[in-house]
């Protein structure tokens, strides 16, 4: 596996010069906490939405200071406000009522801090997600992110979500495949090492929509299946490995 991972980057470079710089990670601290990697394994390994909300109880006891235990909190409503999207039968009201959980926690964070931008974009995302018609959210999501973007270029975390905003927004909103493309393609090269298991599979997950859309299936498939290796469960990429399949 990682010799094929290998392999499709260095094609990928190949592609496209890119500018190296240092990059950070201000939710590192995330995956240095066990109850945290957990829930999200039962979140996006196992996809089970019952023992995601038992855990989540469970973690505003692990004795973060403040605005850490905020984007804790606000992490895991969304995880699971997410998943309530994608499992079967859908449970949008839950849903709903999770993103109302983290926009009250949102308060405690400063409005145009690092954290404050992204996680609310996120949440915003997610409300986008549900109701497409409420182009307010995704308009203001997007925004969001272009600022995070602009304000904290080191910031790996600020670019995936660029680099995601350019990849599925349509081209009339300024979506731009390729784009999209050479920002994954940075962070693959000079961010990767920093990623947690979750965001690497985010990572790869997109690498392969990009691929797909640029109609290179072998190398699209190589990724999303690095995706499903880190984690099994996401309905969404599964409909897309079954389209890339079908076109091998």
């Amino acid at each position: 596996m990682k010799r094929t991972l290998l392999s499709l980057a260095v094609c990928f470079c190949m592609l496209s010069p890119l500018a190296s710089g240092a990059l950070v990670d201000e939710f590192s601290f995330l995956k240095d906490l066990p109850a945290f990697v957990q829930y999200v394994d039962v979140v996006r390994n196992e996809g089970d939405y019952r023992k995601a909300e038992e855990l989540r109880t469970g973690l505003p006891g692990i004795g973060l200071e403040k605005e850490k235990q905020t984007v804790l909190d606000i992490r895991a409503a969304t995880l699971l406000s997410r998943l309530y999207t994608e499992v079967e039968p859908k449970d949008l009201n839950r849903s709903e009522e999770l993103l109302k959980e983290a926009e009250q926690v949102l308060t405690a964070l400063e409005k145009n801090s690092f954290f404050g931008l992204i996680l609310e974009a996120e949440i915003d995302s997610i409300h986008y997600l549900i109701n497409p018609r409420n182009l307010g959210k995704g308009i203001s999501s997007n925004s969001k992110i272009n600022k995070a973007y602009k304000q904290h270029p080191d910031q790996v975390y600020a670019r995936l979500m660029k680099a995601s905003s350019l990849l599925y927004a349509p081209s009339i909103a300024g979506g731009d495949v390729n784009k999209a493309l050479q920002i994954y393609l940075e962070i693959l090269r000079d961010g990767v090492s920093i990623l947690s298991r979750w965001d690497t599979a985010s990572l790869y997950s997109n690498i392969g929509v990009v691929s797909m859309k640029r109609g290179e299936w072998s190398t699209a498939k190589g990724y999303m299946d690095a995706a499903k290796a880190l984690y099994r469960f996401d309905p969404t990429l599964d409909a897309y490995l079954k389209e890339v399949q079908a076109k091998l």
